[in-house]
Order: C-alpha cells, then sequence, then structure tokens
C-alpha cells in the first residue's frame, strides 16, 4: 500500500487482524526483511511494516532520521490505529522509540532489537570509520562486507549472499547522513520515560552494537525485559526466526515472561 506524506510516499503492508503490531527495519532495510515475522504473526494480529522514509519503495531519502516518527504517525493514522506495539531493529527501533515517547498512550509495548543510545568515544569513532567506508570508491561493497563481519554473520551465508545483492540499490550518502543523525540524536531521556512495556532483544554474537548498550537501557526504564541469543547476531529475526517469533510472542503476552530469557 502506498501513502501520501505530504511531498513524499510511504509504502506499508498489512496483514491479518487483531491487536496492531509495527514492524520497523533497520538502516538500509524494508519492509521486506520481516516477511518472516508478518507471516507469523498475521495469524493473531493485525500486522503493518513500513519502508521508513528513502527505504524500499518510500521516497523522502532527503527526510532527516528525526522526521521518521512523523511518518510512522501518519501512517499508524491511515491505518485508523488506536494502540500500536512496535519491533524495531537499530535505527528502526530508534524512530519507533520516538514515536511512543511522542504517543505515549498509543505505544503499549516496544522490542528493541540490536540498537543502542549511547556510545563510548573508542566505539563512536569505530563506527564513524566503518560508515565512512561508503564515501571511499567502491565503498559499498567495503562497508557491506566489514558490516556482516561486524554483525556476526558469518555462520548464515545465504543471508549474507541476499544483502550484498541488496546493496546495487543503495544510496550511500544517504545511508551515511542518517547513520550520522542516529549517533547525534539523544534519547535517553524517551526511554526512560516512555510507559511502553520493553522488551531488549539481543544478539550476542553481534559486535556491531556493543554489549554494554543493552544494560545502558535497562537501567533506564525499570522493568524492562530482556531477551538474550546466544548463538546469534544482528539480525536474529533472520537467523533463527522461529525463536525470536516466540520470544516476542511470549512478551506480548501481559505477565507471561519472566525478567530476562535466554534463547538459543
Amino acid at each position: 500500500m502506498m501513502l501520501e506524506w505530504g511531498a513524499e510516499r510511504l509504502h506499508f503492508t498489512v496483514e491479518g487482524a487483531g491487536p496492531a503490531l509495527l514492524f520497523l527495519h533497520g538502516l538500509g532495510g524494508t519492509a521486506g526483511n520481516w516477511l518472516h515475522q508478518r507471516r507469523y504473526f498475521a495469524a493473531t494480529h493485525r500486522v503493518i511494516a513500513l519502508d521508513l522514509p528513502g527505504h524500499g519503495r518510500s521516497t523522502g531519502i532527503e527526510v532527516p532520521f528525526g522526521d521518521y516518527a512523523l511518518a510512522i504517525e501518519a501512517v499508524v493514522k491511515h491505518c485508523a490505529v488506536e494502540q500500536v506495539s512496535i519491533v524495531g531493529l537499530a535505527a528502526g527501533a530508534r524512530a519507533g522509540l520516538a514515536f511512543a515517547a511522542s504517543r505515549p498512550a498509543q505505544v503499549p509495548a516496544l522490542v528493541i532489537v540490536n540498537a543502542f543510545l549511547r556510545l563510548t568515544p573508542e566505539d563512536h569513532r569505530r563506527n564513524v570509520e566503518l560508515y565512512d567506508l561508503l564515501l571511499q570508491p567502491n565503498g559499498v561493497t567495503a562497508w557491506g562486507e566489514a558490516l556482516l563481519s561486524k554483525m556476526g554473520m558469518t555462520a548464515h551465508p545465504g543471508i549474507n549472499r541476499s544483502f550484498m545483492r541488496s546493496l546495487s540499490g543503495v544510496d550511500a550518502s544517504h545511508l551515511r547522513r542518517i547513520f550520522s543523525e542516529t549517533l547525534d540524536s539523544d534519547q535517553e531521556d524517551q526511554l526512560a520515560n516512555v510507559p511502553a512495556e520493553v522488551l531488549l532483544i539481543r544478539g550476542e554474537r553481534d559486535d556491531l552494537i556493543p554489549a554494554y548498550t543493552i544494560e545502558d537501557m535497562s537501567a533506564l526504564h525499570p522493568g524492562t525485559r530482556i531477551a538474550r541469543f546466544p548463538e546469534l547476531g544482528h539480525l536474529p529475526y533472520l537467523e533463527d526466526p522461529a525463536a525470536f517469533n516466540a520470544a516476542v510472542a511470549a512478551f506480548l503476552r501481559p505477565a507471561q515472561s519472566p525478567a530476562e530469557t535466554s534463547a538459543n
């Protein structure tokens, strides 16, 4: 489906019926990344998956990261959704958090997958260097290979091949700019004050997102639940969809999940 949003067009999918559940991809991704989750949760939920501005089939390559929450708001309003739980990866999780903070009564549950709100100066420098590869000649390929390594994806050649093929449609300067904007975006107060129930999901083999970030976020939001996947990396929803879906489904069932779980 397409929605006119000012001068831009937003692409999104809607499947199933029941409580609304919105999936938000990471930087450079699309709504198609969540295909396993869309099929699974459509049996119990009204599942919405959005191509964020400038991604996939959505226009808006000049839209700043700070306006992504407005795009989410437009789609949620168009779908006439009163309440929507959100599952987001990395930058998508950050956009979902911004929307939840702006519409606190509208988001009862928020799942944050492999994201950070703060980096140490050294990790900040390393991530800037990684994304600076995009600006070099033939840098998209070098960036993609380095990114896959840091994401802990060496055990998943099929995912790696699909990811590298997808880079043909990447706008390098767009990715670099949005990443820089996420680095500069301070959302700690948003997480500390958002009333939504929060689940933090971490793939323990993910070196792109430092291990300390999940503890930092948990400390900001009392009652936060954590699901750890020791054998998975940055993309647990693709690496082990069944385990990922089970963790999210358990969280969405009120008061049925322990404070912290470990998954394999």
